[in-house]
């Protein structure tokens, strides 16, 4: 009996001492288009990642839905876990794919913006939404809306 009791005491004097881990804050930081066609829609999403504890921590998992132009595209989602060290950050790449029909819709959409900028490409509008999911625990909320400028060297016209 005394055994057992020594060892609930060292268990909850190590409960006790462990601290709280504080939850990490999530944001997207930027979207990329990778590859923006009629035929195919391909998007990063910059996710970053800060640690305002003490100890390293990971990422397990980061799952998003996307809309581009207003049109759900799909859904962009972390490929490897990410390590954020203690008091750091880290940013993490998500990576999306539209279908063909999302991908004809967004295109669409973009198509009439530019109509109506004279031919003009105007910025893609985009909305990210998701968890993330740290150490296997509770999962974090973001969400971020924007737009993506064109690059250098886009045509005039989508």
């Amino acid at each position: 009996m005394r055994a057992f009791v020594a060892v609930a005491a060292a268990l909850l004097a190590a409960c006790a001492s462990t601290p709280r881990l504080e939850p990490p804050k999530v944001a997207v930081e930027r979207v990329r288009i990778d590859r923006l066609t009629p035929a195919d829609a391909r998007f990063t999403v910059f996710v970053a990642v800060a640690n305002p504890n003490d100890r390293e921590i990971a990422v397990d998992a980061i799952a998003a839905d996307m809309r581009i132009e207003d049109v759900p595209v799909g859904a962009a989602r972390l490929a490897a876990p990410v390590r954020v060290p203690a008091r750091g950050a880290a940013t993490a790449e998500l990576s999306a794919r539209a279908t063909l029909a999302a991908a004809l819709e967004a295109a669409a959409a973009i198509a009439r913006r530019a109509e109506g900028a004279g031919g003009r490409l105007p910025p893609v509008r985009y909305a990210v939404s998701g968890t993330a999911t740290i150490g296997g625990g509770n999962p974090i909320p973001f969400s971020r809306t924007g737009e993506i400028g064109w690059p250098h060297g886009a045509p005039a016209s989508p």
